[in-house]
């Protein structure tokens, strides 16, 4: 397929010439940048836009202010006659993970990959947000020296030039693995979806029946494999999306028994056993989508977890737990509980 000259001329106009800086495009953007101007203890700083606790960000805004994401030029292309941007920020998190939780690099490599899995996390989740809210996005688009892949985690990129792209941004397209595709200059499509062909009642039973797939039914199941009614689904659309194999790893381990109590949980009409999954350190407050921040609770202790007043004291018991299963998360963990205390969202449910 050609593609129009015109489009490559338009990607190529995207690469920014001039070092703008980040809070100056942030806030031309419509995000509030007044909290730049000082500390996390509060006290003022001399040069906001240098603030590190901003200024080394890659998403800002969302939650009711414009959604802006940094995005290098060189990982921006052409595809089926539109410039798109794709990846998995997701995957990109949990590959900094690896290095921050592997004692034999050093302190500081360890460090600086927890610091950019955060960041990658805080992306996802606007990106996953903007999605499901059907909201547009706007890019800062760099230019300079992005780091590979064999260097994640080891070096820091190097930012040379930085422009605000004029176009909105649409997240298309959010996949339950955390794969992602972004259109430029595409409206959010909520009021688009097409419509599904008509079936009659005599066939649809049984097409239903002939597509469903020949498995033998899983032994346990959790909250997320059993259908909700469509006004319990309507009330989690700002959910997070969640890696199936993750919480089929959870539940395999856990065989059947809190993992809390240690109580076996219930038995369903299918015969399976059904327990809760639940991420110690949430995914709204940065907490990683893998097997050792995962644990499978009974519903019971899955609401106090959340809700009770030793809510602590149970997320304290879980983490000991998973550090005993996974000694070398152990440091990691201890580290997100560190920022999740600091930045608790009471409201987020995982």
């Amino acid at each position: 397929m050609t593609v129009p000259e015109d489009l490559h001329r338009q990607l190529s106009a995207l690469r920014p010439v001039r070092k703008g800086k980040i809070m100056d495009l942030v806030a031309t953007a419509g995000v509030d940048v007044s909290q730049w101007a000082r500390r996390s203890d509060g006290f003022l700083v001399e040069k906001p836009a240098a603030n590190p606790n901003f200024s080394f960000e890659w998403a800002f805004g969302g939650n009711g202010e414009p959604n802006v994401l940094c995005v290098w030029h060189s990982s921006l292309r052409i595809s089926n006659g539109l410039i798109v941007y794709e990846g998995c920020m997701r995957e990109f998190a949990l590959q900094l993970d690896q290095v921050a939780i592997d004692r034999t690099n050093p302190e500081n490599v360890r460090s600086r990959a927890r610091r950019q899995a955060q960041r990658a996390r805080r992306f996802d989740t606007l990106l996953q947000r903007a999605f499901r809210k059907s909201e547009s996005v706007r890019f800062v688009i760099l230019h300079g020296e992005p780091r590979s892949a064999a260097e994640i985690g080891w070096e820091s990129s190097k930012v040379k030039y930085r422009r605000l792209d004029d176009v909105s941004w649409t997240v298309t397209d959010y996949r339950d693995d955390g794969s992602f595709r972004v259109v430029r200059g595409v409206a959010p499509a909520s009021e688009a979806q097409p419509a599904e062909p008509e079936v009659s009642d005599a066939t649809s039973d049984k097409q239903r029946e002939e597509s469903r797939p020949s498995a033998s039914p899983p032994a346990y199941l959790d909250q997320f494999s059993i259908p909700d009614p469509p006004e319990r689904r309507a009330s989690q659309e700002a959910s997070f999306a969640r890696s199936a194999a993750v919480r089929e790893a959870a539940l395999a381990r856990a065989a059947g028994v809190c993992e809390c109590c240690g109580h076996e949980g219930f038995k369903t009409v299918s015969g399976a056993i059904y327990l809760e999954t639940h991420h110690v350190i949430p995914l709204c407050n940065g907490g990683p989508d893998v097997e050792w921040n995962v644990v499978a609770i009974c519903p019971n202790d899955h609401r106090r977890a959340h809700h009770g007043t030793d809510s602590d004291v149970i997320c304290g018991q879980l983490m000991v737990f998973l550090s005993s299963r996974y000694p070398a998360a152990s440091d990691a963990l201890k580290e997100f509980r560190a920022s999740f205390a600091m930045g608790k969202d009471v409201s987020c449910i995982s």
